[in-house]
C-alpha cells in the first residue's frame, strides 16, 4: 500500500470545509483498503483528507508536533484509524498532547491493543464490535477504549452488535468493518460536525478569507489607479 505524504501535512487546508483529517490503515495496510475508500469519501465531501500507513504513526505524529505546535486559526484535527491504526492514531494523539495541541474528534474503528485515551481529544468515538469467544483474539475483534482521564463528555463507546444494532450489516467482521457504507456514512457525519464551511469557520475565528492564503506582493504597482475616496470604499 501507498505510504502517506507526510510534506504535504499542514495545519490550513484549501478545501471547502476547514479542517484536515489524518486516516490510518491497519497492520501494513492490507486489511484496510476501506480506508482509502473512506478518505476519498471525506474528499468528496469538502474536508482535506489523508492516508497513511500505520508503521507511518510516529512520523505523523512528529510531523503535526512540528507543522501545527505554536500556530495561530490551526483548524479542526480530526484522525481516524482502524485495528492497529485504531491504536497508532490514539499514540499521535499522546504525542501531541505532550505538545499541547488538540485533537478535535477521535475515530477509531475495532481498535485491538489501545493505549488509554488522552486528555487532549475533544472528542473520541470508538465504533467496536464484540465478537464471543473470538475476543480473546487481539486480530478478530475490537474493544471499548479506557480515557486516562474522566472528562464528561470526551469519550463515547459503541459497540454495534448491543450499543448501534443500526450500523449492523451481514457479515460484518474485523477485516471489513472499514469497507461497509453504513460505517462510511456515520464516520462522514461525525467528521462534518466539526469541519464547518470555510466561511463560518473563518468568520468564527475573526478572519476574512484572503487570511487564509499566502500571496506574494507584486513587484510592480498596478496600472490602475483610483481616488484615496474610493480606495477607502473598495
Amino acid at each position: 500500500m501507498k505510504p502517506g505524504e507526510l510534506a504535504a501535512v499542514k495545519p490550513l487546508s484549501t478545501d471547502p470545509r476547514a479542517g484536515n483529517v489524518y486516516l490510518l490503515r491497519g497492520f501494513i495496510g492490507i486489511f484496510s483498503t476501506g480506508i482509502d475508500q473512506l478518505g476519498e469519501q471525506i474528499n468528496q465531501q469538502g474536508v482535506h483528507a489523508m492516508v497513511f500507513q500505520d508503521d507511518q504513526w510516529s512520523s505523523l505524529a512528529d510531523t503535526i508536533k512540528q507543522n501545527y505546535a505554536n500556530k495561530p486559526h490551526i483548524e479542526p484535527l480530526i484522525l481516524i484509524g482502524h485495528s492497529y491504526g485504531a491504536d497508532d492514531v490514539l499514540r499521535i494523539a499522546r504525542k501531541l498532547d505532550d505538545a499541547n495541541i488538540k485533537v478535535d474528534l477521535l475515530i477509531t474503528l475495532d481498535p485491538v491493543t489501545p493505549p488509554k485515551v488522552p486528555k487532549n481529544i475533544a472528542f473520541c468515538y470508538n465504533l467496536y464490535q464484540s465478537n464471543g469467544v473470538f475476543d480473546t483474539m487481539p486480530w478478530l475483534r475490537g474493544i471499548p477504549l479506557t480515557p486516562e482521564k474522566a472528562i464528561p463528555g470526551q469519550l463515547v463507546n459503541a459497540n454495534i452488535r448491543t450499543d448501534r444494532t443500526d450500523l449492523l450489516e451481514p457479515g460484518l467482521d474485523h477485516f471489513n468493518i472499514e469497507k461497509k457504507e453504513k460505517i462510511h456514512k456515520e464516520v462522514i457525519a461525525k467528521v462534518l460536525t466539526v469541519c464547518p464551511p470555510r466561511q463560518a469557520w473563518a468568520a468564527a475565528h475573526g478572519l476574512g478569507l484572503p487570511a487564509l492564503t499566502v500571496s506574494t506582493p507584486p513587484t510592480t504597482q498596478p496600472t490602475r489607479t483610483a481616488s484615496p475616496t474610493a480606495m477607502l470604499g473598495s
